[in-house]
């Protein structure tokens, strides 16, 4: 069976999501769910542009609280305080809206994981328990160029907004990009979002995640495959999987699929938005993300 992705343009912010989250509400089962948890995307609490919209998180509560009445967490780990990000961004008004929690995930529980160095030593890292347990999780953010591994959509806005700050965790990830890509994958594999929102009404060129320039593009999707939604937007911002390890590694592991000749696309016809995004200033540094000692320890040919 294909993977169904939904793909809408040509309204406001909300009116794109609202509609995408239709078009897959039969995918959607909270179902016997007691904790679901919202992943925004605030790499910088200073710029919009780089950060998850609140219109679209608005949305995104009604939907859902159409639907389910239990416990929603909105979260994410920054930097700096999580709270400046919720109040800088009008997220603050939610909370009694919606009845919902916002959380700051570097004050939380943590989880071990096992990840490894740029010479392939273990290496551990703490992982948001909190976003590991919850029953339901939702990835919701803007699509940007990045400056290690091409591309964050909805499965890199979450494994890396679970690792911690607090331990300096985030900064050890960072390796180059084979192993980068390789503990994305590991962390990915451990928790992926039942629902990828990627809100497009506003992406971000070149120098992403956070210093890019602003892309109107006008466009929302919406899966319960994480793999396929990213596999798609990436695609339609110019760039091929084989160039994204973590999203190869997903695909090439069973979590999803990256062809769209495999996915059932609702809505909009996706080709008339596609563009030719800018890529990072490393780009062509971060494309060098095969490794043979990472293909053989997960069992993989070498080739693309």
């Amino acid at each position: 069976m294909k993977q169904r992705v939904a793909f809408t343009a040509g309204g406001s912010r909300s009116q794109n999501i609202e509609n995408a989250l239709r078009l897959i509400e039969s995918d959607i089962d909270l179902m016997g769910k007691s904790d679901l948890f919202i992943k925004v995307n605030f790499v910088n609490t200073e710029i919009q542009v780089a950060a998850t919209h609140v219109d679209g998180v608005r949305t995104l509560l009604q939907f859902l609280r159409e639907r389910y009445t239990g416990k929603i967490t909105i979260g994410e780990s920054t930097l700096g305080p999580a709270n400046r990000g919720f109040e800088k961004y009008g997220y603050l008004d939610l909370v009694n809206e919606f009845n919902v929690e916002l959380v700051d995930l570097n004050k939380g529980n943590w989880e071990i994981l096992q990840l490894y160095d740029s010479e392939l030593r273990p290496m551990k890292v703490h992982f948001s328990r909190q976003m590991l347990e919850s029953d339901y999780l939702v990835a919701i953010g803007p699509p940007k160029t990045h400056d290690s591994v091409v591309v964050t959509l909805s499965v890199k806005n979450v494994v890396m907004g679970g690792v911690s700050y607090t331990h300096n965790d985030k900064r050890k990830i960072h390796q180059g990009p084979q192993v980068m890509n390789l503990n994305l994958y590991l962390m990915a594999s451990k928790r992926l979002p039942e629902l990828s929102i990627i809100d497009g009404f506003t992406a971000m060129e070149g120098d992403g995640p956070e210093y890019g320039d602003v892309v109107e593009w006008g466009i929302a999707t919406a899966s319960c495959n994480a793999v396929a939604a990213d596999s798609l937007v990436a695609g339609l911002m110019g760039f091929d999987i084989s160039d994204i390890g973590y999203l190869w590694y997903l695909q090439k592991k069973g979590y999803g699929v990256g062809n769209t000749d495999q996915m059932e696309i609702l809505g909009e016809n996706s080709e008339k938005y596609r563009m030719k995004f800018k890529p990072h200033s490393t780009f062509a540094r971060q494309k060098q993300w095969q490794d043979y000692r990472v293909n053989k320890l997960l069992n993989l040919q070498i080739n693309k």
